[in-house]
């Protein structure tokens, strides 16, 4: 077995680390540019080397704050991309990596940690490495163009500032500006971006045609569905989906337990 050992993120590890998360995500090489440019700012990496190169990596997107109802936030931590070279799996570097990630945000104030499994058996894996239990739901719903409202497209800075303005008086999640930058690019180079239609706030993907809402936030006396209606008609698709909080939903954001109110509001995970 090859001995390896793990350190924190260094710039010099970029061509390698875009060269693995292309093979285990198949993410273009752009999204992949987008993240690298941004993580200094937003997070940070813990990387698994074996004979002088990077084999692992995870990263903690941790420019997050978990805002409560009263306006008070505590600065969280969003675990993201952990990928092992295939060659040097069932070592233990995933649950290592994950955890050694966790511990360089914590250094840095992080007072905890979430994630959102890419599948359902993940959940029970995150749940023994790091102690996070499903604590929100959410559920799809499919939608068709319809009549509305015109769609705006925002910049990363408006769309935080008016998603912030709605949200007054909401537990939720609060990007600082590195990460909505990130998010506003990541959107955007799957063919979507971030929107307001109507009153209402979506960050969107396009894919073959169909709208795919992952956040939508829509006032109070103002339908989702309208608003989901009224975009994919304003961006000239016949039908699309949109998900929102539902405790009877699949499960979607693991964290420790007791953290998270039911009603929070935590929609901009890169899935």
């Amino acid at each position: 077995m090859t001995e390896n050992f793990i350190r924190e993120y260094r710039p010099g590890d970029r061509a390698a680390l875009t060269a693995l998360w292309r093979q285990v995500f198949g993410d273009p090489e752009a999204v992949v540019a987008a993240f690298f440019d941004a993580l200094p700012r937003m997070g940070v990496g813990a990387v698994a080397e074996a004979e002088g190169r990077p084999v692992g990596a995870a990263y903690v997107l941790d420019a997050l704050s978990l805002v409560d109802a009263q306006g008070q936030g505590r600065r969280c931590g969003y675990l993201y991309a952990v990928a092992v070279d295939p060659e040097h799996r069932h070592q233990g570097l995933g649950a290592a990596l994950s955890q050694q990630a966790a511990a360089l945000s914590q250094a840095r104030g992080t007072e905890f940690i979430c994630t959102l499994p890419a599948e359902p058996s993940l959940y029970a894996w995150y749940e023994e490495i790091l102690g996070l239990g499903c604590a929100l739901h959410r559920k799809r719903y499919a939608v068709t163009a319809g009549p509305g409202w015109p769609a705006e497209r925002l910049c990363p800075g408006d769309y935080l500032a008016r998603r912030e303005a709605l949200l007054a008086g909401v537990p939720h999640l609060r990007p600082e500006a590195a990460v909505m930058d990130f998010a506003g690019q990541f959107y955007a180079l799957f063919g979507g971006g971030l929107y307001a239609c109507g009153s209402g706030l979506c960050a969107v993907y396009a894919d073959n045609g169909r709208v795919l809402i992952r956040e939508l936030i829509a006032p109070a006396g103002v339908a989702a569905a309208d608003v989901a209606a009224a975009l994919c008609a304003a961006l000239g698709c016949q039908e699309g989906q949109y998900m929102l909080p539902d405790s009877e939903g699949e499960p979607y954001l693991s964290a420790p337990p007791g953290i998270l109110p039911a009603d929070c509001v935590w929609n901009l995970s890169f899935d």
